[in-house]
Protein backbone atom coordinates (compact mmCIF):
# COMPACT_ATOMS: atom_id res chain seq x y z
CA UNK A 1 0.00 0.00 0.00
CA UNK A 2 1.48 3.57 -1.15
CA UNK A 3 2.31 5.58 1.95
CA UNK A 4 -0.48 8.55 1.11
CA UNK A 5 -3.42 5.79 1.38
CA UNK A 6 -5.22 6.28 4.10
CA UNK A 7 -3.25 4.36 7.36
CA UNK A 8 -6.78 4.21 9.52
CA UNK A 9 -10.18 2.68 9.01
CA UNK A 10 -12.30 5.25 7.39
CA UNK A 11 -14.52 3.33 5.28
CA UNK A 12 -15.69 -0.07 5.91
CA UNK A 13 -17.24 -1.68 3.07
CA UNK A 14 -18.80 -5.28 3.45
CA UNK A 15 -20.32 -7.19 0.77
CA UNK A 16 -23.01 -9.55 1.05
CA UNK A 17 -25.15 -11.00 -1.85
CA UNK A 18 -23.65 -8.34 -3.96
CA UNK A 19 -24.96 -5.00 -2.34
CA UNK A 20 -22.27 -3.21 -1.29
CA UNK A 21 -22.90 -1.24 2.08
CA UNK A 22 -21.12 1.77 2.92
CA UNK A 23 -21.86 2.10 6.53
CA UNK A 24 -18.95 3.23 8.69
CA UNK A 25 -18.47 1.45 11.66
CA UNK A 26 -15.87 1.24 14.13
CA UNK A 27 -14.35 3.52 16.88
CA UNK A 28 -15.85 7.16 16.13
CA UNK A 29 -11.90 8.22 16.76
CA UNK A 30 -11.10 6.33 13.31
CA UNK A 31 -12.75 9.55 11.79
CA UNK A 32 -13.76 12.24 14.36
CA UNK A 33 -11.11 14.74 16.75
CA UNK A 34 -13.04 16.46 18.84
CA UNK A 35 -10.58 19.73 19.15
CA UNK A 36 -9.99 19.26 15.16
CA UNK A 37 -6.15 18.92 16.27
CA UNK A 38 -4.15 15.85 15.95
CA UNK A 39 -0.60 14.00 16.83
CA UNK A 40 0.03 18.00 19.02
CA UNK A 41 -0.47 19.62 15.89
CA UNK A 42 -1.87 23.41 16.31
CA UNK A 43 -5.46 23.69 15.51
CA UNK A 44 -5.88 24.33 11.21
CA UNK A 45 -9.06 26.85 11.03
CA UNK A 46 -9.42 26.27 7.14
CA UNK A 47 -9.23 22.59 7.62
CA UNK A 48 -11.55 19.69 7.60
CA UNK A 49 -13.56 19.73 10.79
CA UNK A 50 -14.67 16.29 11.81
CA UNK A 51 -11.85 13.95 10.04
CA UNK A 52 -8.06 13.33 10.59
CA UNK A 53 -6.12 13.20 8.18
CA UNK A 54 -3.35 10.62 7.50
CA UNK A 55 -0.01 12.47 9.40
CA UNK A 56 1.76 10.88 6.37
CA UNK A 57 -0.42 12.54 3.78
CA UNK A 58 0.51 15.36 2.12
CA UNK A 59 -2.99 16.56 1.28
CA UNK A 60 -4.73 18.42 3.02
CA UNK A 61 -8.25 17.81 2.24
CA UNK A 62 -9.67 15.19 3.95
CA UNK A 63 -11.33 13.15 1.04
CA UNK A 64 -8.64 13.89 -0.91
CA UNK A 65 -6.17 11.83 2.26
CA UNK A 66 -8.37 8.99 2.45
CA UNK A 67 -9.21 8.53 -1.38
CA UNK A 68 -5.49 8.99 -2.77
CA UNK A 69 -2.84 6.56 -3.29
CA UNK A 70 1.00 7.10 -4.01
CA UNK A 71 1.07 3.53 -5.95
CA UNK A 72 -1.13 2.33 -8.79
CA UNK A 73 -3.91 0.26 -6.94
CA UNK A 74 -7.19 2.05 -7.00
CA UNK A 75 -8.81 -0.23 -4.21
CA UNK A 76 -6.68 -0.09 -1.11
CA UNK A 77 -7.61 -2.92 1.16
CA UNK A 78 -6.29 -2.96 4.81
CA UNK A 79 -8.47 -5.52 7.08
CA UNK A 80 -11.99 -5.51 6.27
CA UNK A 81 -11.64 -1.95 4.94
CA UNK A 82 -11.69 -1.11 1.24
CA UNK A 83 -11.10 2.33 0.63
CA UNK A 84 -11.83 3.36 -2.96
CA UNK A 85 -8.83 5.49 -4.86
CA UNK A 86 -9.49 8.23 -7.12
CA UNK A 87 -6.23 10.02 -7.14
CA UNK A 88 -3.47 7.88 -7.93
CA UNK A 89 0.07 8.81 -8.34
CA UNK A 90 1.17 6.84 -10.01
CA UNK A 91 -0.67 6.17 -13.56
CA UNK A 92 -3.25 2.95 -12.80
CA UNK A 93 -4.38 1.05 -15.60
CA UNK A 94 -6.72 2.40 -18.30
CA UNK A 95 -8.41 -0.77 -20.26
CA UNK A 96 -9.05 1.05 -23.30
CA UNK A 97 -12.18 -1.20 -24.07
CA UNK A 98 -13.81 -0.31 -20.75
CA UNK A 99 -13.62 -3.79 -19.97
CA UNK A 100 -12.20 -5.04 -16.37
CA UNK A 101 -9.42 -4.51 -13.25
CA UNK A 102 -8.24 -0.85 -13.51
CA UNK A 103 -9.66 2.58 -13.14
CA UNK A 104 -12.82 2.80 -11.04
CA UNK A 105 -15.96 3.96 -12.16
CA UNK A 106 -15.71 8.14 -12.10
CA UNK A 107 -12.10 7.37 -13.54
CA UNK A 108 -9.44 9.43 -11.51
CA UNK A 109 -7.27 12.12 -11.49
CA UNK A 110 -3.91 10.74 -12.06
CA UNK A 111 -3.95 12.38 -15.46
CA UNK A 112 -5.18 15.36 -14.49
CA UNK A 113 -2.85 15.80 -11.55
CA UNK A 114 0.21 14.31 -13.16
CA UNK A 115 -0.26 16.09 -16.78
CA UNK A 116 0.24 13.11 -17.82
CA UNK A 117 -2.53 12.39 -20.94
CA UNK A 118 -2.49 11.40 -24.58
CA UNK A 119 -2.17 14.22 -27.04
CA UNK A 120 0.07 16.43 -24.81
CA UNK A 121 -2.47 19.19 -24.47
CA UNK A 122 -2.64 21.50 -21.49
CA UNK A 123 -3.74 20.01 -17.94
CA UNK A 124 -6.64 21.25 -17.60
CA UNK A 125 -8.81 19.26 -20.16
CA UNK A 126 -8.26 15.63 -18.31
CA UNK A 127 -10.27 16.07 -15.44
CA UNK A 128 -12.19 18.13 -13.14
CA UNK A 129 -10.19 20.88 -11.38
CA UNK A 130 -10.98 19.91 -8.09
CA UNK A 131 -9.03 22.86 -5.91
CA UNK A 132 -9.16 20.72 -3.11
CA UNK A 133 -6.20 18.61 -4.92
CA UNK A 134 -2.78 20.77 -3.57
CA UNK A 135 -1.30 21.08 -6.58
CA UNK A 136 -4.00 21.57 -9.30
CA UNK A 137 -4.73 25.09 -10.51
CA UNK A 138 -7.69 26.52 -11.80
CA UNK A 139 -8.91 25.86 -15.10
CA UNK A 140 -6.84 27.16 -17.83
CA UNK A 141 -9.06 27.45 -20.56
CA UNK A 142 -12.40 28.40 -18.86
CA UNK A 143 -13.74 30.59 -15.59
CA UNK A 144 -16.57 28.90 -15.62
CA UNK A 145 -18.39 26.11 -16.23
CA UNK A 146 -19.35 25.30 -19.69
CA UNK A 147 -22.67 25.13 -20.31
CA UNK A 148 -23.01 27.02 -16.75
CA UNK A 149 -27.20 28.30 -15.94
CA UNK A 150 -27.40 31.46 -16.28
CA UNK A 151 -29.52 31.35 -12.78
CA UNK A 152 -26.30 30.61 -10.95
CA UNK A 153 -24.36 33.90 -10.96
CA UNK A 154 -23.01 35.28 -7.46
CA UNK A 155 -19.84 34.63 -5.99
CA UNK A 156 -22.15 32.50 -3.57
CA UNK A 157 -22.37 29.94 -7.17
CA UNK A 158 -18.36 30.52 -7.67
CA UNK A 159 -17.48 26.88 -5.68
CA UNK A 160 -19.16 25.11 -7.61
CA UNK A 161 -20.27 26.43 -10.96
CA UNK A 162 -17.42 28.57 -11.62
CA UNK A 163 -14.86 26.26 -10.60
CA UNK A 164 -15.10 23.13 -7.82
CA UNK A 165 -13.31 24.38 -4.47
CA UNK A 166 -13.92 21.34 -3.11
CA UNK A 167 -15.07 17.64 -3.75
CA UNK A 168 -17.99 18.74 -1.55
CA UNK A 169 -18.83 20.72 -4.24
CA UNK A 170 -20.57 17.30 -6.18
CA UNK A 171 -20.57 15.23 -3.07
CA UNK A 172 -22.42 15.58 0.17
CA UNK A 173 -20.46 12.78 2.48
CA UNK A 174 -23.17 10.32 4.23
CA UNK A 175 -21.18 7.47 5.30
CA UNK A 176 -23.04 6.92 8.42
CA UNK A 177 -26.08 6.16 6.19
CA UNK A 178 -27.76 2.88 6.07
CA UNK A 179 -26.80 2.34 2.25
CA UNK A 180 -28.41 -1.33 2.45
CA UNK A 181 -29.21 -1.29 -1.51
CA UNK A 182 -30.20 -2.35 -4.19
CA UNK A 183 -31.13 1.02 -5.13
CA UNK A 184 -29.93 3.98 -3.19
CA UNK A 185 -31.50 7.12 -2.67
CA UNK A 186 -32.49 9.44 -0.44
CA UNK A 187 -32.19 7.02 2.99
CA UNK A 188 -28.75 5.46 1.71
CA UNK A 189 -26.99 8.70 1.17
CA UNK A 190 -27.78 9.35 -2.23
CA UNK A 191 -25.62 6.95 -5.37
CA UNK A 192 -21.94 7.28 -4.35
CA UNK A 193 -23.12 10.25 -2.26
CA UNK A 194 -23.54 12.99 -5.39
CA UNK A 195 -25.87 15.75 -3.86
CA UNK A 196 -23.77 18.37 -3.29
CA UNK A 197 -22.91 19.54 0.17
CA UNK A 198 -23.56 23.57 -0.76
CA UNK A 199 -27.39 23.40 -1.61
CA UNK A 200 -28.39 19.84 -2.11
CA UNK A 201 -31.91 19.10 -1.45
CA UNK A 202 -34.24 15.76 -1.94
CA UNK A 203 -34.76 16.69 -5.61
CA UNK A 204 -31.37 16.88 -7.08
CA UNK A 205 -29.73 13.83 -4.98
CA UNK A 206 -29.01 10.62 -7.56
CA UNK A 207 -30.46 7.21 -7.49
CA UNK A 208 -28.86 4.47 -8.71
CA UNK A 209 -27.41 0.69 -7.86
CA UNK A 210 -23.56 0.78 -6.54
CA UNK A 211 -21.73 -1.96 -8.30
CA UNK A 212 -19.56 -3.40 -5.34
CA UNK A 213 -16.04 -3.22 -6.46
CA UNK A 214 -16.49 0.99 -7.88
CA UNK A 215 -16.75 -1.37 -11.53
CA UNK A 216 -12.84 -2.20 -11.21
CA UNK A 217 -13.93 -4.95 -12.71
CA UNK A 218 -16.91 -5.02 -14.80
CA UNK A 219 -18.58 -7.24 -17.74
CA UNK A 220 -22.29 -6.89 -19.30
CA UNK A 221 -23.74 -7.98 -15.77
CA UNK A 222 -21.73 -6.65 -13.36
CA UNK A 223 -21.81 -3.18 -13.46
CA UNK A 224 -23.34 0.10 -11.97
CA UNK A 225 -26.98 0.85 -12.97
CA UNK A 226 -27.94 4.98 -13.62
CA UNK A 227 -31.16 6.23 -13.44
CA UNK A 228 -32.29 8.46 -16.60
CA UNK A 229 -35.03 11.18 -16.55
CA UNK A 230 -38.43 11.30 -16.30
CA UNK A 231 -38.01 14.76 -18.78
CA UNK A 232 -35.48 14.88 -21.36
CA UNK A 233 -35.14 18.63 -20.10
CA UNK A 234 -36.36 18.95 -17.36
CA UNK A 235 -34.32 19.62 -14.11
CA UNK A 236 -34.07 18.32 -10.65
CA UNK A 237 -35.44 14.48 -10.73
CA UNK A 238 -32.79 12.27 -9.62
CA UNK A 239 -31.44 11.44 -12.69
CA UNK A 240 -27.41 11.23 -13.31
CA UNK A 241 -27.91 13.28 -16.65
CA UNK A 242 -29.93 16.36 -14.86
CA UNK A 243 -27.08 16.11 -11.76
CA UNK A 244 -24.28 17.39 -14.27
CA UNK A 245 -26.80 19.85 -15.61
CA UNK A 246 -26.65 21.72 -12.64
CA UNK A 247 -23.37 22.95 -13.81
CA UNK A 248 -23.45 22.44 -17.67
CA UNK A 249 -27.28 22.96 -18.20
CA UNK A 250 -26.96 24.67 -21.78
CA UNK A 251 -25.84 21.25 -22.62
CA UNK A 252 -29.70 20.11 -21.85
CA UNK A 253 -31.55 23.01 -22.38
CA UNK A 254 -33.86 22.48 -26.04
CA UNK A 255 -32.86 26.39 -27.38
CA UNK A 256 -29.46 24.19 -26.87
CA UNK A 257 -29.46 21.00 -28.26
CA UNK A 258 -32.50 20.39 -30.91
CA UNK A 259 -36.07 21.13 -30.95
CA UNK A 260 -39.14 18.95 -30.56
CA UNK A 261 -36.44 16.45 -29.57
CA UNK A 262 -35.31 15.66 -32.83
CA UNK A 263 -32.38 17.28 -35.33
CA UNK A 264 -30.74 18.94 -36.46
CA UNK A 265 -28.71 18.15 -32.76
CA UNK A 266 -26.72 21.44 -32.20
CA UNK A 267 -25.21 19.58 -29.26
CA UNK A 268 -25.11 15.40 -28.95
CA UNK A 269 -28.61 14.69 -27.07
CA UNK A 270 -28.96 13.07 -22.95
CA UNK A 271 -31.06 11.62 -21.82
CA UNK A 272 -33.29 10.75 -25.36
CA UNK A 273 -34.13 7.28 -25.36
CA UNK A 274 -32.40 4.83 -27.89
CA UNK A 275 -34.95 4.70 -30.85
CA UNK A 276 -37.49 1.58 -30.87
CA UNK A 277 -37.15 1.30 -34.52
CA UNK A 278 -35.21 -1.27 -36.49
CA UNK A 279 -34.28 1.11 -39.48
CA UNK A 280 -32.30 3.50 -37.23
CA UNK A 281 -28.63 2.34 -36.48
CA UNK A 282 -29.01 3.05 -32.50
CA UNK A 283 -31.22 0.55 -32.24
CA UNK A 284 -28.59 -1.89 -32.59
CA UNK A 285 -26.45 -0.86 -29.92
CA UNK A 286 -23.38 -2.60 -29.41
CA UNK A 287 -24.68 -5.27 -32.01
CA UNK A 288 -23.61 -3.95 -35.28
CA UNK A 289 -25.14 -6.11 -38.07
CA UNK A 290 -26.74 -7.65 -35.70
CA UNK A 291 -30.68 -8.58 -35.78
CA UNK A 292 -31.43 -6.50 -32.26
CA UNK A 293 -29.74 -4.74 -29.50
CA UNK A 294 -26.34 -6.13 -27.78
CA UNK A 295 -25.53 -6.36 -24.19
CA UNK A 296 -24.57 -3.30 -22.75
CA UNK A 297 -21.27 -2.33 -22.90
CA UNK A 298 -19.22 -0.49 -20.00
CA UNK A 299 -17.70 1.88 -22.07
CA UNK A 300 -20.74 3.35 -23.03
CA UNK A 301 -23.27 2.88 -19.95
CA UNK A 302 -26.56 3.70 -20.60
CA UNK A 303 -29.31 5.19 -18.21
CA UNK A 304 -32.60 3.63 -17.13
CA UNK A 305 -35.93 4.81 -17.26
CA UNK A 306 -36.79 5.89 -13.34
CA UNK A 307 -40.18 3.44 -13.24
CA UNK A 308 -37.57 0.33 -14.64
CA UNK A 309 -34.28 1.32 -12.43
CA UNK A 310 -37.05 1.35 -9.14
CA UNK A 311 -38.00 -2.25 -10.08
CA UNK A 312 -34.15 -3.81 -10.39
CA UNK A 313 -32.36 -5.72 -7.92
CA UNK A 314 -29.33 -6.34 -9.52
CA UNK A 315 -27.47 -4.96 -12.91
CA UNK A 316 -28.85 -6.38 -16.09
CA UNK A 317 -26.93 -6.92 -19.66
CA UNK A 318 -30.02 -6.60 -21.23
CA UNK A 319 -30.40 -2.67 -23.38
CA UNK A 320 -34.08 -2.21 -24.30
CA UNK A 321 -34.27 0.72 -27.45
CA UNK A 322 -37.29 2.98 -26.21
CA UNK A 323 -36.43 2.98 -22.84
CA UNK A 324 -32.37 3.36 -22.15
CA UNK A 325 -30.98 6.63 -22.55
CA UNK A 326 -28.42 7.69 -23.28
CA UNK A 327 -26.48 10.34 -20.75
CA UNK A 328 -23.50 12.67 -20.08
CA UNK A 329 -21.54 9.97 -18.50
CA UNK A 330 -22.09 7.47 -21.67
CA UNK A 331 -19.46 9.34 -22.89
CA UNK A 332 -17.41 11.28 -19.94
CA UNK A 333 -15.51 9.74 -16.73
CA UNK A 334 -16.04 13.15 -14.21
CA UNK A 335 -12.79 12.52 -12.49
CA UNK A 336 -10.74 12.07 -15.36
CA UNK A 337 -9.24 9.81 -18.12
CA UNK A 338 -6.06 9.67 -20.20
CA UNK A 339 -8.07 11.29 -23.07
CA UNK A 340 -8.77 15.18 -23.40
CA UNK A 341 -12.24 16.42 -22.39
CA UNK A 342 -12.81 13.67 -19.89
CA UNK A 343 -13.61 11.31 -22.94
CA UNK A 344 -13.81 7.25 -21.88
CA UNK A 345 -12.30 6.17 -25.32
CA UNK A 346 -9.87 7.75 -27.30
CA UNK A 347 -11.92 10.04 -29.74
CA UNK A 348 -8.65 12.00 -31.24
CA UNK A 349 -6.85 8.76 -32.71
CA UNK A 350 -9.32 5.54 -32.07
CA UNK A 351 -12.46 6.69 -34.02
CA UNK A 352 -12.14 6.85 -37.56
CA UNK A 353 -15.31 6.28 -39.33
CA UNK A 354 -15.20 3.47 -41.55
CA UNK A 355 -12.60 1.60 -39.60
CA UNK A 356 -13.88 1.39 -35.75
CA UNK A 357 -15.42 -1.01 -33.92
CA UNK A 358 -16.90 -0.69 -30.35
CA UNK A 359 -13.98 -1.96 -28.27
CA UNK A 360 -11.85 0.44 -30.09
CA UNK A 361 -14.58 3.56 -29.99
CA UNK A 362 -17.44 4.52 -27.62
CA UNK A 363 -18.56 6.19 -30.42
CA UNK A 364 -19.80 2.95 -32.32
CA UNK A 365 -21.26 1.34 -29.55
CA UNK A 366 -24.35 3.16 -30.32
CA UNK A 367 -23.68 4.43 -33.95
CA UNK A 368 -23.66 0.98 -35.29
CA UNK A 369 -22.95 1.77 -38.63
CA UNK A 370 -20.38 4.84 -38.39
CA UNK A 371 -17.13 2.48 -37.98
CA UNK A 372 -17.92 0.13 -41.05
Amino acid sequence: MGKLAISISVLIFLTTVGIAWARVSGPCSNCHTMHNSQNGQPIDENGPRVYLLDPVSSFRDACVACHSNEGTETIVVQGSTRIPIVLNLQEPTYPSDGSSSGTLAGGNFYWLYANAGVGGENQSVYGHNVLAIDGVPPDENLTQAPGKPDVASGPSCAGCHDRIDRCESCHAPAHHAPDTGPVVGQEGGWYRFLNSSFHGSENTGVIGIEDSDWEQTVSASDHNEYMGANNAYGNDDNSMSNYCAGCHYKFHGIPNVGEDNHSPWFRHPAHLPLPDNPDKEYYYYNNPGGSGPGQYNPLAPIARDPDQLLSMTEPSPIVTPGSDQVMCISCHRPHGTPYPDMLRWNYLEGCVAGQGTPSECGCYVCHTTKGE
